[in-house]
């Protein structure tokens, strides 16, 4: 057999390996049923026993805490700017860019936990080793709380930071937006909430959007430049009281 033949054959027969090898790993992928999990590329970090969040960098990029058993997981493309530490039952979420700035995913870590106390946010962050507080117009990402069903649930935001909150059913909710002189906080609450009672305080140039969402007993206190956003069942219920 010429040489150049023979290369060829084991050129041949080195692609049909890789292509049977590659179907052999789709084949396992599909059946494990991996594929159909969205952070499957996420990094699992091995933190539970807590039921308070804090998200000081909740201006740098996405949180999303959802109900379910412990479970932290990290985007690949934020490892090298998010920490995740935990301080006794307190999981906290902070922002380190070794030289500037730089945009990471929405949903940069994924949280989950059987009960959610208290959450805060704020817009913190350590950009070329000096401390950095946004405040500036409109938040660029969300601290997204999901599914949880509890009696009662603290929040906190500040700065240019931004608490949504979706799906949960509660009996009382606080809320405290806003503390810090030029916050442009937001508080947005979906229509697919169930909340019995809720106390919601937002100061400075914050908004507080009611999307929708009928709270029976409400009280509000808003400062005089806060936004207030109000649709469907939300401003049917303002109009009652």
């Amino acid at each position: 057999m010429k040489t150049s033949n023979l290369l060829l054959l084991i050129a041949a027969l080195v692609l049909l390996g890789s292509l049977t090898a590659y179907n052999m790993a789709l084949r396992a992928e599909y059946r494990s049923g991996t594929y159909k999990d969205p952070l499957r590329e996420y990094s699992r970090l091995k933190f539970k026993d807590f039921d308070e969040v804090a998200v000081p960098a909740a201006s740098a990029a996405g949180v999303k805490i959802v109900a379910g058993s412990f479970g932290v997981r990290l985007s690949p493309d934020a490892a090298k700017y998010l920490h995740v530490t935990q301080q006794g039952r307190r999981l906290v979420v902070s922002a380190v860019f070794p030289e500037q700035w730089h945009w990471l995913p929405n949903d940069a870590v994924v949280i989950s936990c059987p009960r959610l106390a208290a959450l805060s946010a704020d817009a913190v962050a350590m950009e070329a080793g000096k401390r950095v507080e946004d405040t500036r117009i409109g938040p660029r990402y969300r601290v997204l709380v999901q599914g949880f069903g509890q009696d009662t649930l603290r929040v906190q935001a500040d700065r240019s930071s931004r608490i949504e909150l979706a799906a949960n059913r509660l009996g009382y909710l606080a809320a405290e937006t806003g503390r810090t002189p030029g916050s442009h906080t937001a508080l947005l609450l979906d229509d697919d909430n169930h909340i019995a009672a809720a106390s919601l305080r937002c100061d400075n140039l914050g908004t507080l959007e009611l999307n929708g969402v009928r709270i029976p007993r409400l009280h509000t206190q808003l400062g005089d430049s806060v936004q207030l956003s109000l649709r469907g069942q939300a401003l049917g219920a303002l109009v009652q009281r």
